[in-house]
């Protein structure tokens, strides 16, 4: 039964009431019985019509199962029997509108935090807009305590930026030019511009509201196995209840043995831990787009990463500097400084980023500009400065190009990096190395992805093998794959999968074909494209790989306490029958048996709303 989740069900609760009532004053021996039939009666309105919605398609379903307990009370004159099943249908049918209320609560407080206002820059003057008509391209102003309307890169200024709604991470970061900005993110100190680059929809905002929105459509295999079950269950119990009659000729204990066999728990306790550990992933800043991904998270055999963006940053950052000392560092770093102020290279806003930890507030270049393919220049004061490739040297005059491109050779052998050289008033001035850096939680992730029991964790990449070997080695990793293009990382995943479930983890396009064929592929939602986004069925809101652990244990607890839900369930039965099969309990002690220990796996599956530390042997 579906609700409007802005509403609360008054009905449900009037029902509830009604029933509590009737059946209360039917315990004190006062003769309701004509009030009792009629709550009854319209308590199993619900679960009848469910029923025969299920039978328009040829289904039998869990309310098709109840819904007959149902007609064997009132054929039998059980009304009593009927008002206890009823009431506790009612009770599972508002259990569900809460869970449901959580997702549009969580929405709703997503929404709540986004901005309706933005300042925009056009024609040299600011111009205040909603942020509906920001387009991509827009220049907009963030000033301190503000928060930033749409996904961006930073043209001018710099702030600390607080992106703890987006990420979870309370702690704030330091953007400068170049550095992107997400929506739902503060400047909690600076003044900053950003072209925006991520507007309407395609906005972190509006697509992690979409995520959880979907997250609630799929029903996982555990989900579907409770409509499965009554499928196999109703005919069984038909055969066990005809055998009971022709041994017995007792209609009241074949209707006894109905009641108790009702297994409306299982169609409320199941959905409950799946909706609980969905809630759980989001706290923890992860959307399973449904629970259907819980089951075969819990079975991974392989995880595969994805190297650039994933294992590591997707950020470069300097790794070697070496200046000529007839240069000097001051004069290196602000010569560096200014000719990569305005750069929105990769590589320019990595070297720039250092520049400013010597040089912290670098004057404009009096010139400025992109030489494609090569680098940049400059002219500051009267001073020409080239940052770039080898290629450099074409540009200009330097003396004895010859040996600096033998020492920019040198550089490239010992490190494995590309080396960039600096020229200052036609002198080489030295020379910078960039290189991506592995992620900070990257090896203990992988280690406590070891000692969770996964088979076998492997890293994908297309840079060179020197490249792929430092990066594995430094994060422990044993297997890699080396120089593959999208069309091998696809090949490689299918030939995996035939030894175990796998899951992916990445967050370019160029991983977006392997996500969706992997048995569950994961994307880094952060800093991930829309496409890889879309592709993959589990997203890392935070990009903290430090998630993946704590996921598996989570969907294995959901696994487990799923299964104790069968186990109460089949045990609670086994002792109804036997109180039935006895003569102990006639179809009232039944269903008040039912109901009563109907309760017990939706206490059992409530174990997923309390928080888990972390495992002790895992550290982060």
């Amino acid at each position: 039964m579906k609700f409007d989740v802005t509403k609360k069900p008054l009905s449900e609760y009037l029902l509830i009431a009604l029933l509590a009532l009737a059946l209360g004053l039917d315990f004190w021996s006062v003769k309701t019985s004509r009030l009792l039939l009629i709550v009854a009666i319209f308590g199993s309105v619900a679960p009848l019509w469910g029923a025969f919605k299920a039978a328009r398609r040829r289904h039998i379903t869990i309310d098709t199962f109840n819904s007959f307990s149902l007609v064997v009370c009132f054929g039998t004159g059980e009304f009593k029997s009927a008002g206890f099943i009823a009431l506790m249908l009612a009770c599972a049918r508002l259990l569900e509108w809460f869970t449901e209320t959580r997702t549009h609560q969580a929405i709703s407080e997503l929404l709540k935090l986004k901005p309706s206002r933005a300042v925009v820059e056009e024609g040299g003057s600011l111009q205040e807009r909603a942020v509906g008509e920001v387009r991509q391209g827009d220049v907009l102003l963030v000033k301190n305590g503000d928060r930033v309307p749409v996904d961006g890169v930073i043209v001018y200024g710099e702030a600390y930026i607080n992106e703890a709604p987006v990420t979870g991470e309370s702690t704030p970061v330091h953007k400068v030019i170049g550095d992107e900005v997400l929506s739902l993110s503060y400047a909690e100190s600076g003044v900053i511009k950003f072209r925006a680059t991520r507007v309407g929809k395609d906005s972190t905002i509006e697509r992690m509201v979409a995520l959880i929105e979907e997250a609630t459509k799929h029903k996982s295999h555990s989900e579907k196995f409770a409509d499965r079950f009554a499928g196999y269950f109703l005919p069984a119990m038909f055969v066990i209840g005809a055998g009971t009659y022709l041994l017995t000729r007792d209609i009241t204990k074949t209707a006894a043995l109905f009641i108790v066999a009702c297994a409306d728990d299982m169609a409320v306790a199941i959905p409950l831990a799946v909706t609980l550990t969905l809630r759980r992933a989001a706290q923890m800043g992860v959307v399973i787009k449904g629970g259907r991904w819980l089951d075969a998270l819990a079975n991974i055999k392989t995880v595969v990463f994805d190297k650039t963006g994933t294992l590591t940053y997707g950020l470069l950052s300097v790794r070697d500097v070496r200046i000529e000392p007839a240069v000097g560092p001051d004069r290196f770093w602000r010569a560096v400084a200014v000719a990569e102020k305005f750069s929105e290279h990769p590589i320019g806003r990595a070297v720039f980023r250092e520049a400013l930890k010597r040089l912290p507030d670098p004057p404009d270049a009096d010139e400025y500009r992109v030489i494609k393919g090569v680098g940049v220049f400059a002219r500051s004061g009267g001073e020409e400065i080239y940052v770039g490739s080898e290629k450099v040297l074409d540009e200009t005059s330097v003396a004895d190009p010859a040996a600096v491109r033998a020492g920019l050779e040198k550089t490239r052998l010992e490190t494995g990096q590309t080396p960039f050289i600096v020229i200052v008033g036609g002198v080489y001035a030295g020379l910078i190395t960039v290189a991506d850096t592995p992620r900070a939680e990257a090896k203990t992730s992988i280690a406590a992805l070891c000692r969770l029991g996964i088979g076998r964790v492997l890293m994908f990449t297309g840079d060179n093998e020197a490249v792929a070997a430092r990066t594995a080695k430094s994060i422990g990793i044993t297997e890699f794959k080396a120089s593959m293009s999208p069309e091998d990382k696809l090949r490689q995943i299918k030939g995996l999968r035939r030894h175990g479930r796998v899951a992916m983890i990445g967050d370019g396009i160029n991983d977006a074909p392997a996500l969706a064929i992997a048995d569950v592929g994961i994307a880094m939602g952060g800093g991930g494209t829309a496409v890889a986004v879309e592709a993959a069925d589990v997203v890392i809101l935070t990009d903290n790989l430090a998630r993946l652990p704590e996921l598996i244990r989570l969907v294995r607890r959901t696994r487990t306490v799923v299964r104790g839900d069968m186990v109460i369930w089949s045990v609670s039965n086994l002792a109804g029958f036997a109180l039935v099969l006895t003569g102990i309990a006639g179809p009232a002690l039944a269903a008040f048996y039912n109901f009563s220990t109907d309760f017990l796996p939706l206490l059992y599956s409530l174990q997923l709303y309390r928080r888990r530390p972390p495992a002790k042997s895992v550290k982060y």
